[in-house]
């Protein structure tokens, strides 16, 4: 019994040294021919040309929005409200006159705060002594010409004794994901083109596109440089400035 389990291990001893052998010629024949090629193309991993390509358009924002808070008060909720509704109707009259639809406004919800008495010393007390109550317009338009031209009138409001403040109107550009395939594109024309001619001139020619990478889309102001590593987008301007820059890597042959 002692004599078959003796047997029994030399047999697999000597599977395991056999396949342990096959195991190192192979790697050897793996590593002997990698050596070769680079011996035969010593600089082949290295031939290749890295270039940045970039793309600007002057676009026009196709959406603005603009935001609108009116506010009343009174010494107790029944009378802030009434002061609140006088308020909103003056405005919605206002946008009427401006042509914005009842689909580009939204009219949110009424939001409340107590107002306390001071004491001598200027100190807010626990008494409350009335009201504010206010509610915000969102305007949400395609004319965007439109929303530039009433943000600064409704400021006449003031005029009425009205408690009211108009946000700073922000404009965006709502066909951004077909813009960016056509910055793409357009940056990547211009990579190949630089590639074009550097390689004309170093007398070798392009094989194949080994990597490519985007940068982020940078929408800024008019004539503005500044760019950020996260992207830019600027809703200040109705005008914008889009750039975009593409990385490519180009494998040189003869």
């Amino acid at each position: 019994m002692a004599g078959e389990i003796k047997g029994n291990l030399f047999s697999v001893a000597a599977v395991i040294s056999i396949s342990a052998m096959v195991a190192v010629i192979v790697c050897t024949l793996v590593v002997t021919g990698t050596y070769r090629d680079r011996l035969e193309n010593p600089k082949k991993m290295d031939q290749s040309l890295a270039v940045t390509g970039s793309a600007r358009k002057r676009i026009k924002s196709d959406l603005g929005v603009w935001q609108i808070t009116i506010s009343g008060s009174g010494v107790d909720m029944k009378s802030g409200f009434t002061d609140l509704k006088s308020g909103t109707d003056r405005v919605s009259k206002f946008l009427d006159s401006r042509k914005f639809s009842a689909d580009e406004i939204a009219l949110g919800a009424i939001s409340s705060q107590p107002k306390y008495s001071q004491d001598r010393r200027g100190n807010e007390t626990k008494e409350i002594v009335g009201y504010t109550l206010s509610r915000t317009f969102t305007i949400t338009s395609p004319r965007v010409d439109s929303v530039v031209s009433a943000a600064p009138e409704i400021t006449e409001l003031l005029q009425e004794g009205l408690d009211i403040s108009s946000h700073v109107p922000e404009f965006y550009y709502t066909k951004i994901g077909d813009l960016k395939i056509e910055m793409i594109g357009e940056a990547s024309k211009d990579a190949r083109l630089r590639a074009d001619q550097i390689v004309t001139k170093a007398g070798c020619a392009i094989s194949e596109v080994r990597s490519a990478r985007m940068g982020v889309l940078q929408i800024t102001r008019p004539n503005c440089t500044d760019v950020s590593a996260s992207g830019i987008y600027d809703t200040s301007t109705i005008d914008k400035d889009v750039n975009a820059v593409v990385s490519l890597t180009f494998g040189l042959g003869k």
